[in-house]
């Protein structure tokens, strides 16, 4: 935890007030994960959402015609853009799952199906998660990630959408995977609390991966090695300071997505780390340099070019 709490008032100068960021939630997160997430992100002042494919035990299933005709009506009702849909089923199929068995058939079905409801609902990113049954645990788990990544690339391209992977991995093996992907449109869906859960330093990890990542990034903290909790950013083991020093120092994300815990009171947990967040993007701005404690998951040096990404919409 930060020995500068994330709830203090830093001062501003008049170019630091007028740094803009789009930041948004994912609605997975929030509340019973249907349509009422749209008002409480409207009601804070975001500027986005996010929102999952959904499914058995994930939610509203946006395969049905009616459950996405009213997330569309409801995106546009509120103005509010969707801008990434996650297959987050996947990590209960298997991405990793052996090539002909029913659930690797299905992990590919739920696929072609995103990009058809990303397509209809103008959505020009989808997430791709590599945990629980999805995590790469073998160079054989790699190799059937990057086959996946590789079959989903192609539809995704010809409709127009960006494919994003995330993951518990280290910097090698992302570019690893991504490599053996071999095609474009395949980025790094980046998060800051999930480097600390695998046991790696965010900060480093960005270092590696910033010139390969989205240019949306997830904002969550961590307890640990549970992916099951999270806290209000700055109160767990994640190193939130590090990690948005590193954006500084590296190509900016473009905009924030919170992925906090927003299952209950949600509206309030929401505006907390929507305020700990313009925090950090504020302090980010700050002179000083940081990095991660000897041997915290040290991911090395980079060498990849400090730029700044265009960034716009509010912190406000």
């Amino acid at each position: 935890m930060s020995e500068h709490p994330l709830t203090s008032h830093a001062h501003l100068t008049v170019a630091q007030s007028a740094y803009r960021s789009q930041i948004g939630v994912a609605l997975w997160k929030v509340g019973d994960r249907g349509l009422a997430g749209f008002g409480t992100a409207a009601a804070a002042g975001l500027d986005h959402v996010q929102v999952d494919l959904g499914g058995p035990n994930r939610g509203p299933d946006l395969t049905d015609v009616a459950v996405l005709a009213a997330f569309n009506t409801t995106s546009r009702r509120f103005a509010l853009p969707i801008n990434a849909l996650a297959i987050n089923r996947l990590n209960d199929l298997g991405l990793t799952s052996p090539k002909g068995s029913e659930e690797a058939l299905e992990v590919r079905r739920s696929i072609l199906q995103a990009i058809r409801v990303a397509g209809r609902l103008r959505v020009p990113k989808i997430i791709i998660p590599g945990f629980r049954q999805s995590l790469v645990r073998t160079p054989q788990d790699a190799a059937t990630t990057a086959e996946v990544l590789r079959f989903a690339a192609g539809p995704a391209r010809a409709a127009g959408i960006s494919l994003a992977y995330e993951s518990g991995l280290d910097a090698e093996g992302t570019l690893q995977i991504l490599q053996a992907v071999g095609q474009p449109g395949v980025s790094v869906q980046f998060d800051t609390g999930n480097p600390a859960i695998y046991g790696h330093c965010a900060a480093s990890l960005w270092a590696r991966l910033a010139d390969v990542a989205a240019p949306d990034v997830h904002i969550k903290d961590a307890v640990g090695v549970s992916v099951e909790k999270s806290v209000p950013p700055g109160d767990g083991v994640a190193e939130l300071e590090l990690t948005f020093a590193a954006f500084a120092r590296q190509r900016r994300p473009r905009s924030f997505t919170l992925e906090g815990d927003y299952s209950v009171e949600p509206e309030f947990r929401i505006r907390r780390d929507l305020a700990r967040l313009k925090t950090l993007i504020i302090r980010s701005m700050l002179p000083g340099d940081r990095d991660c404690a000897d041997g915290a998951g040290r991911e090395g040096e980079s060498g990849v070019p400090g730029m700044e990404g265009t960034v716009s919409a509010s912190v406000r």
